[in-house]
């Protein structure tokens, strides 16, 4: 997001528990050097938000993820385009909500 510019951002999740140990992470002992690490992270913005979503609001999202993860890509692939799939989401999602 830095490299972006932006200095204000929201962060989304549709975990509950997640939202929770960044908000209270004296509840979350046995996270607490990842949210350290957050915290850190946070701090190098001029704004940061965490919201809950909801599971259907958050699917784009979640694919994305699935995909980083599975098939070992970088942010920047998305910068070059994005994959098929993920245009294919994004065109029905566009079309289910201006129904």
């Amino acid at each position: 997001m830095k490299d972006l510019a932006y200095q204000d951002i929201v962060i989304g999740s549709d975990s509950h528990d997640l939202i929770d140990a960044v908000m209270q992470p004296l509840k979350w002992p046995r996270f607490r050097i990842l949210l350290q690490k957050i915290k850190s992270l946070c701090a190098t913005f001029s704004s940061v938000a965490f919201e809950t979503e909801s599971i259907g609001s958050n699917k784009i999202v979640r694919e994305i993820a699935k995909s980083v993860l599975r098939d070992g890509r970088f942010q920047s692939y998305l910068a070059l385009g994005g994959p098929a799939w993920l245009h294919h989401l994004i065109n029905r999602e566009a079309t289910l909500v201006s129904s």
